[in-house]
């Protein structure tokens, strides 16, 4: 029975868990040094490349309130307060685009597998080849080690560093009785705020993404905030004003990754570990889905090195992180005309669902089956 230690309890970690678990030719230790059972509220989208994945270990049977299958997105412009268009998904399979609080996925796949027997809460210290090295504890062997703490982690190589986006976070959750059955997107001026539903008890999620200088100090990375109000209330329409009522909300200094690197020899790196960056097109856990079940088919085949991870999955990468870079400048832009022209090209897509398809093609019908042949 091979030996894999799993270096971080996030989606791409348990989400490879799980499928070695169901294998069950494996015996798993995944290390963790936070508590990962917490109730706060975090929305998440998944998209249908990563539903095909999790459905493999079972998503189909998820708590039906517990998510929400979200029927496309709705464009608006803050300066004209109007609604520019709407890109439906109704060409899609049923349930599959869904929004739901990322701890909600995170314990359901604990709870499918049994993953919390397989849960180790301490912090590994360093990797060397095979072994891992914790707190003040001797050396672990392994047969194969994962890393997948995130994209702060402290194991990953030099060849690849953190440094801050220009952009910031400021994320919250509140009640809504009157959920819409899209995620509204509402594009300003050097920033944009996204908001949806994330389950059908009520609740909701919003992110509002802006530009704003680096922060004096990382450790003010996921802290609460207080003057949300007095910053936006006066740049946000009021049929936004619902975001408001969010009894807490924390500013999040967006950090990426200076390069994509998914490890060194047979230390492997998968998530935000690999290729951390900036989430504007709501590909950051379907992205570490995808590297989950990759590595787990190369782990099956007994293929699982850094080199061959990096040779499948680099290349999609990059036209995500492209993609999302990309949208942030649509979705930012101060310029009269060019908003104007990015205005009408969204409501001239939003018209046609040939075109809504092929600008999502890409990105929703990855065949994630062919490139493991």
């Amino acid at each position: 029975m091979k030996k894999v230690a799993i270096v971080g309890a996030g989606i791409s970690g348990l989400v490879l868990s799980s499928f070695l678990k169901k294998k069950g030719n494996f015996q798993i230790s995944i290390f963790e040094k936070d508590n990962i059972f917490l109730n706060n509220l975090n929305g998440i989208q998944i998209s249908p490349n990563a539903i095909r994945i999790l459905n493999k270990i079972n998503f189909n049977f998820f708590n039906l309130k517990k998510k929400y299958s979200v029927k496309g997105i709705s464009f608006y412009d803050c300066e004209t307060k109007k609604k520019i268009g709407v890109m439906k998904f109704d060409y899609l399979e049923k349930n599959m685009y869904v929004t739901l609080n990322r701890n909600d996925l995170i314990n359901f796949l604990i709870n499918q597998f049994s993953l919390k027997d397989n849960l180790i809460q301490k912090e590994v210290k360093s990797v060397k080849n095979n072994s891992i090295f914790l707190k003040g504890e001797k050396r672990l062997d392994f047969d194969l080690v994962i890393v997948s703490d995130g994209i702060f982690s402290k194991l990953r190589s030099q060849h690849s560093s953190i440094i801050y986006s220009g952009y910031s976070a400021h994320r919250g959750s509140y009640v809504s009785n009157d959920q819409k059955k899209y995620i509204d997107l509402w594009m300003g001026k050097n920033f944009h705020l996204v908001k949806y539903p994330i389950d059908n008890m009520k609740n909701n999620s919003f992110t509002l993404i802006k530009k704003e200088r680096a922060p004096d100090d990382i450790s003010n990375y996921n802290c609460e905030i207080k003057n949300f109000y007095s910053q936006f209330n006066k740049i946000l329409p009021s049929d936004t004003h619902e975001i408001f009522n969010s009894q807490k909300v924390k500013i999040w200094p967006i950090y990426k990754l200076n390069d994509i690197i998914y490890g060194i020899n047979n230390i492997c790196y998968i998530g935000d570990s690999a290729h951390g960056f900036i989430p504007s097109r709501a590909q950051g856990a379907a992205q570490a889905i995808e590297d989950a079940f990759v590595s787990y088919n190369l782990i099956v085949k007994n293929k699982m090195y850094a080199d061959e991870l990096n040779k499948i999955r680099k290349k999609r990468i990059k036209k995500i992180i492209k993609k999302s870079e990309n949208n942030l400048i649509l979705f930012h832009q101060n310029i009269f005309l060019l908003r104007s022209l990015r205005n009408f090209c969204i409501k001239l897509l939003c018209s046609s669902k040939f075109l809504i398809k092929i600008i999502n093609s890409y990105i929703f019908d990855y065949d994630y089956e062919k490139t493991l042949k």
